[in-house]
């Protein structure tokens, strides 16, 4: 009985080890392009696990940064992504509930996701979009930065993990910030531009080149246009009912 006893405990330790195994890194990826022609600009807040070693089942998320109010005005959420509704991730299945910015106040962003049901999608080291958000362009002249708050911040960027229904907070990693001035990006035709995720419909157009591994949604109508190159990578997709359509041209 004893022996029985000390195996027990000896699961139990190396169960609790591994629940908090989870560690996450975040950052903000600019996608699509500045649409500064419409006075708006798209963040993608992204998260993945730091390594390989600190995968985790993703459940409760607060997402939480600071923005400049003199630049940027009206936060609000454009789509939610990779983390959202109900997931399969070939293991098991995840409900998550709808998006929200429930306690975001004057300059700090809340992007809110709960898990309603299931084992949690698991998060591995590859970066995954976990939501667009959108600002209106209020200084196009002006330099912005994305700040992160971290869990010695107030109010903390909150991740969590589930296992066998147990939810657990998980260690922070890197936070990325992001730091741009508009001039740089509002430009007609940037030389080059990088498209991930779902696309949004719209003329896509670099002077040089695009990459895109993105999503064409069903009934989506995208245009790219670059004077070199269009690299359709891995994962790029177009689904049914949409139109897409690529060419090698000039800048309008």
């Amino acid at each position: 009985m004893k022996i029985a006893t000390t195996i027990i405990l000896a699961l139990f330790a190396l169960t609790s080890l591994i629940a908090q195994a989870g560690q996450y890194d975040v950052r903000f990826f600019q996608a699509p392009s500045f649409q500064c022609d419409n006075s708006v600009v798209y963040f993608d807040i992204q998260i993945k696990a730091s390594d390989a070693g600190t995968t985790f089942r993703l459940s409760e998320q607060n997402y939480r940064f600071s923005y400049d109010t003199l630049a940027l005005a009206n936060p609000r959420i454009d789509q939610e992504l990779d983390i959202s509704g109900v997931i399969n991730d070939g293991i098991g299945v995840s409900v998550y509930d709808i998006h929200s910015l429930r306690g975001s106040l004057g300059h700090i962003i809340s992007y809110n996701i709960e898990l309603l049901s299931g084992a949690g999608y698991l998060l591995t080291d590859t970066w995954m979009s976990v939501g667009r958000i959108a600002f209106d362009i209020i200084d196009s002249q002006a330099c912005i930065d994305l700040t992160w708050f971290t869990q010695v911040d107030y109010p903390v960027t909150y991740v969590s993990q589930i296992d066998n229904g147990v939810r657990s907070d998980v260690d922070e990693g890197n936070y990325n910030n992001y730091s741009v001035c508009l001039p740089a990006v509002c430009e007609s035709c940037p030389s080059a531009l990088s498209l991930s995720a779902v696309i949004p419909d719209a003329i896509y157009q670099a002077d040089v080149s695009i990459t895109s591994d993105g999503t064409v949604p069903i009934g989506g109508v995208v245009n790219y246009k670059a004077g070199d190159v269009i690299l359709l990578d891995n994962g790029f997709t177009v689904e049914t009912q949409a139109d897409f359509s690529a060419e090698i041209s000039d800048c309008n």
